[in-house]
C-alpha cells in the first residue's frame, strides 16, 4: 500500500515538472515546415503552372505575388484574432483554409482563377502559421531561452524546403500539378489542423516584459499563503524551472481564468506605440534587402557565370546549412543581445554576394562555398530577431497583434522587393544597382533595430 502511494507521489511529481512549453514548441515547428514546404515549393510550380496556362512568367508570378499581398493586409487581423480567440481556434481553421485553397486551385481552368484560391485562400492560410503567430504563440513558454527555442522552431522552415520542393517536381511530373496539389492541401491540412485543434493551449500565464521571468508571479505568492503543501509545491517547481531554464507553469486548478477582454489589450494602445512600429520598419526594410534579390538569385548566378543546375544546388545548399545554423543564431542573442547579433548577421548577408559578384569567375567552385557557408549562417535571421524582440517588448496578451503588423511589413517586401529587383536589372542589364539598394535597406534595417532597443528601453524606465 505505501508503495503504491509512493508511486502516485512520484508520478505526480513528474507531471508536475513537464513543461507543456515542448508541445507548443513541436507544434510550432510543424507548422513552421508546412509554410517552408508552401514558401519553396511555389518555384517548382511557377513553372508548370506557366507550362500548363500557357501565360508569361509575369503574369503566372504575380499569382504567388498576390498571396504576399493578401498576407501583408491580412496578418493585422490574423494577429489580433490570435490573441482574442486563440491558436487553438485560429490555427485548425487555417488548416481547412488551405486544404479548400489548394484542391479548389487544383480544378482551375485558367490561371485568373488562381489569383482567387491560391492568391486570396492559400495566402490567408499560409500567412496564418508562418513565423509571426509562431513567435506569439511560442516565444511566451520560454521567457529566458525565447531567443533559442525560436532558432530551433525556425528550423522547420529549411526542413520543410528539403521536403516538399523535391516532392512538388516528383508529384508534378508523375501524377500532374492537378493531383499534386490535391496531395499538398490533404497533407498541410492534416499537419495542422488535427495537432493544433487536440494540443494547442494559451500560455499559462502572462510575463510582463519589465519582470524577471524567474520571480514568483503575484497569484503564485497568494496561493502560497492560501496553502503550505501549494507553497511547497511551487517552490519544487520554481526550483526545476531554473535549473531547466524554462518559466515557472502555474498549476492548472491555480490557473486564473481571464475573458478575452482582460487578457487582450485596447488596439489603439498597440498601434499608438512607437515600439511596435519600428519593429515593423526593421522587418519592411530587412526583408526589402533579403527580397530584391531571392527570385534573381539564379539568373544572378548565371551571370557571374555558372550552371544554372550548380545555381539551384548553390541555393539549397543555403537551406541545409541554414538547418543547423538558426537554432545557433537564437543561443547567441539570448546570449550576446538581439541588436548586435542582428548587426553582425545582416552585414554577413548583405556581404556574402559579394564574393560571387567579384570573385566568382564561373569556373572556380569555392566562392560558391563561401557563398553557402556565410548565406546559410545568416538566413532567415530577420524574422528569427525581429520576432524574439518583439517578445522582449511586448507581453503576451498584444504579442500577436504586434506581430500580425510586423508580417504586414514581411508581406509588403515579398511582393515588391523582387518587382523593384527586376526593373532595376531590366534598366540596368545586371543586379549591381539591385544590389547596393539591397545593401542600403539592410542598413537601414540594423540602425531600425537599435532606435527600437533605444525606445523600448526608454518605455520600460518611464515605467
Amino acid at each position: 500500500m505505501f508503495s503504491g502511494v509512493y508511486n502516485r507521489q512520484m508520478i505526480a511529481a513528474a507531471r508536475s515538472r513537464l513543461h507543456y512549453g515542448w508541445v507548443i514548441f513541436v507544434l510550432s515547428l510543424g507548422n513552421l515546415t508546412v509554410e517552408g514546404g508552401t514558401k519553396n515549393s511555389e518555384s517548382v510550380y511557377f513553372h508548370v503552372l506557366k507550362d500548363a496556362f500557357g501565360r508569361s512568367a509575369t503574369y503566372t508570378s504575380a499569382v504567388f505575388g498576390t498571396a504576399g499581398l493578401v498576407g501583408a493586409l491580412s496578418a493585422p487581423v490574423l494577429g489580433i484574432l490570435l490573441d482574442r480567440w486563440g491558436a487553438r481556434v485560429i490555427f485548425p481553421l487555417a488548416g481547412l483554409v488551405i486544404l479548400f485553397a489548394w484542391w479548389a486551385s487544383s480544378y482551375a481552368t485558367d490561371l485568373w482563377q488562381m489569383f482567387i484560391f491560391y492568391g486570396i485562400f492559400a495566402g490567408i492560410g499560409h500567412t496564418t502559421i508562418s513565423s509571426f503567430s509562431m513567435t506569439a504563440t511560442l516565444a511566451p513558454w520560454f521567457p529566458r531561452t525565447r531567443g533559442r527555442m525560436l532558432g530551433l522552431a525556425d528550423s522547420g522552415n529549411p526542413i520543410g524546403q528539403a521536403i516538399f520542393a523535391p516532392l512538388a517536381g516528383y508529384l508534378s511530373a508523375a501524377l500532374g500539378w492537378r493531383w499534386a496539389y490535391r496531395i499538398f492541401g490533404l497533407i498541410f491540412a492534416v499537419m495542422i489542423a488535427l495537432p493544433n485543434g487536440l494540443l494547442q493551449r494559451r500560455p499559462p500565464e502572462s510575463v510582463p516584459p519589465n519582470r524577471d521571468p524567474d520571480a514568483p508571479s503575484p497569484h503564485s505568492r497568494d496561493t502560497s499563503r492560501h496553502s503550505h503543501h501549494t507553497s511547497r509545491h511551487s517552490r519544487d517547481t520554481s526550483r526545476h524551472s531554473r535549473e531547466s531554464g524554462n518559466p515557472e507553469p502555474l498549476p492548472a486548478a491555480t490557473t486564473p481564468r481571464r475573458t478575452a477582454h482582460q487578457r487582450t489589450p485596447a488596439l489603439s494602445s498597440v498601434v499608438r506605440d512607437p515600439t511596435m512600429w519600428l519593429l515593423v520598419l526593421t522587418r519592411i526594410t530587412g526583408s526589402a534587402g533579403v527580397q530584391l534579390l531571392r527570385v534573381h538569385l539564379v539568373t544572378f548566378f548565371v551571370l557571374a557565370g555558372y550552371s544554372t543546375q550548380l545555381a539551384a544546388n548553390t541555393i539549397g545548399a543555403v537551406g541545409l546549412v541554414s538547418l543547423f545554423a538558426r537554432p545557433m543564431v537564437g543561443i547567441a542573442t539570448d546570449r550576446w543581445g538581439r541588436e548586435s547579433v542582428y548587426t553582425v548577421g545582416m552585414s554577413i548577408a548583405a556581404g556574402s554576394v559579394i564574393f560571387v559578384v567579384y570573385l566568382g569567375d564561373g569556373t572556380s567552385f569555392w566562392p560558391l562555398a563561401v557563398y553557402v557557408m556565410l548565406a546559410g549562417l545568416t538566413d532567415g535571421i530577420s524574422g528569427l530577431i525581429v520576432g524574439a524582440k518583439a517578445a522582449d517588448l511586448f507581453p503576451t496578451e498584444s504579442l500577436g497583434t504586434v506581430m500580425g503588423f510586423v508580417e504586414m511589413g514581411r508581406g509588403s517586401a515579398i511582393l515588391l522587393g523582387p518587382v523593384i529587383g527586376g526593373i532595376m536589372f531590366d534598366i540596368q542589364g545586371n543586379y549591381v544597382q539591385a544590389f547596393i539598394l539591397s545593401a542600403a535597406f539592410t542598413f537601414a534595417s540594423v540602425c531600425a533595430m537599435w532606435a527600437t532597443d533605444f525606445m523600448g528601453r526608454r518605455r520600460q524606465r518611464a515605467r
